[in-house]
């Protein structure tokens, strides 16, 4: 196969031409036969700034035994300023960890440890008591504060009353969300990722517009709001389109996540029958909202994860009659045929997260049964439905390694090569299909393919330079592998030093 060349003059590709026909007075990199130039990296959803400052909270993260929980959070509280102190990584189905027990570690600090999806939390009586919230305080719209067998709350809190205790938690100061962001940037840059979609809530969004204004801003990013309660009067701004940031998508949530037993589902959980999840918004007030935000000119991203989320959501966007604003439904990860069959006429954009599966597949049966768990992350099914797929992370929740993300699209294993043969593999995608999904399709969920997404001339030079090539390289290699060199409009960001 014959080499080739991409010509950069400042931000754009000049050209694209046989290596063999480059003048011999341009300045030129090469690089071993083995390794790929591609699009940059589009992680079509992320946390940016709950990702960055999540390095810094203690992680419970395959914790499965109490002394050891105890042990990371004593020292954490150890280390802490003494005003609240953060977790994340919490798996109900692997810890057994609540407000007793957390009272017992940490007494005296505010204890907020998130779960490994974000939707629910474990706290201990002080943050309790610092949000003000007592036995007879009553749940939240949308949101659950559970309790034990003893009718008292077991500090285990599940989606808006999460936001509840969050709002009592030490602001987070200007300096420190730069900072933060930089850090996320760079680790995107490492990554061969050139551009993000970002979901944010309203308290962090003046932090990302600060950001955007600063001259160290390279990644392209793609900024959503979020929209509480679904109203557009309330929630609409001002859109911004600029070179290398995006502000003009709302982000809503339908229902809640699946590890916290809160996606909404027509049935029951399986190993729950009581419990059909949190639908968190009617078809009614989405419909409205969806129609409001199209006619001003907003994009906007639903939050859908069970199948009765998913139902909601597409009926929603057929009543609004928005199909021409790429309208996205974020995580899809359980829908019934039916609805995949009418994505495609609806204009609707599906993004999904691979990793989540091979994260999940160990306990989706479980939870659903094996007949909805069939068609879970039907990536396969809604691609041939000719639907526009975009892939991303989800970071925090996971890691933002795209090449983790194709890994997990293409085999639908685990990284020690579980289950044989991948889990439900008539899901499974090519190489070429995953890396599509996260470049060309990312920029056209985003509004921005007549600028990104493909190695073309007269588009932005935003590229990445993989150690190994994954259209013929072992499946099992792309966990190993490495960026060698990323490229943002035209710079070279991120360099290998091996």
């Amino acid at each position: 196969m014959e080499r080739l060349a991409v010509d950069i003059a400042g931000e754009r590709i000049v050209d694209v031409l046989p290596a063999r026909n480059l003048p011999s007075t341009l300045e030129t990199i090469t690089f071993p036969d083995s390794a790929l130039l591609i699009p940059g990296f589009c992680d079509s959803h992320t946390h940016l700034l709950t990702g960055a400052l999540s390095l810094n909270w203690v992680s419970l993260a395959g914790v499965r035994d109490v002394d050891e929980a105890a042990e990371r959070l004593e020292t954490a509280a150890h280390q802490s300023d003494g005003q609240w102190l953060d977790g994340h990584g919490f798996e109900e189905s692997e810890l057994v960890l609540d407000r007793q027990v957390l009272d017992r570690i940490v007494p005296d600090i505010p204890v907020f440890i998130r779960s490994h999806d974000l939707h629910s939390a474990v706290v201990n009586s002080r943050t309790l008591a610092r949000a003000r919230i007592t036995e007879q305080t009553a749940d939240p719209t949308r949101g659950r504060f559970d309790r034990g067998a003893d009718g008292r709350m077991n500090g285990l809190v599940r989606e808006h009353a999460c936001d509840l205790l969050l709002s009592f938690r030490p602001p987070l100061t200007k300096q420190r969300a730069h900072q933060a962001l930089l850090q996320a940037q760079s680790l995107a840059f490492s990554l061969g990722i050139t551009a993000v979609g970002v979901s944010a809530r309203q308290d962090l969004i003046p932090f990302y517009l600060d950001f955007a204004q600063g001259s160290q801003v390279k990644l392209r990013v793609d900024l959503w709001r979020v929209t509480p309660d679904f109203d557009f009067r309330a929630d609409r701004f001002t859109r911004r389109k600029e070179a290398r940031f995006r502000f003009a998508t709302f982000k809503g949530f339908v229902d809640g996540a699946l590890g916290s037993q809160t996606a909404a589902f027509w049935e029951p959980y399986a190993n729950d029958p009581k419990n059909t999840g949190i639908l968190v918004a009617s078809e009614q007030e989405l419909s409205r909202f969806i129609r409001e935000a199209a006619d001003d000119g907003f994009q906007v991203a639903l939050h859908a994860i069970g199948d009765r989320a998913c139902t909601v959501a597409l009926n929603a966007i057929e009543s609004a009659g928005a199909r021409g604003q790429r309208m996205r439904l974020e995580h899809a990860q359980t829908m019934r045929q039916d609805d995949i069959d009418r994505l495609h006429n609806l204009g609707v954009v599906v993004s999904m997260q691979p990793i989540h599966a091979t994260a999940d597949m160990k306990w989706v049966e479980e939870r659903l049964g094996k007949e909805r768990a069939g068609l879970s992350y039907a990536w396969r099914s809604i691609r041939s439905a000719g639907v526009p797929l975009c892939f991303g992370s989800d970071w925090p929740i996971e890691t933002m390694n795209p090449l983790a993300g194709i890994h997990a699209a293409v085999t639908r294993q685990d990284e020690h090569g579980n289950p044989p043969g991948g889990w439900i593999p008539n899901q499974c995608l090519t190489v070429e299909e995953a890396l599509e999904a996260y470049t060309q399709a990312g920029a056209y969920a985003s509004w921005c393919e007549e600028d990104s997404g493909t190695i073309s001339e007269g588009k932005s030079a935003d590229l990445a330079v993989l150690s190994c090539n994954p259209f013929t390289c072992d499946p099992r290699n792309l966990l190993s592998a490495r960026v060698l060199m990323t490229v943002c409009g035209g710079e070279i960001v991120y360099r290998s030093d091996t």
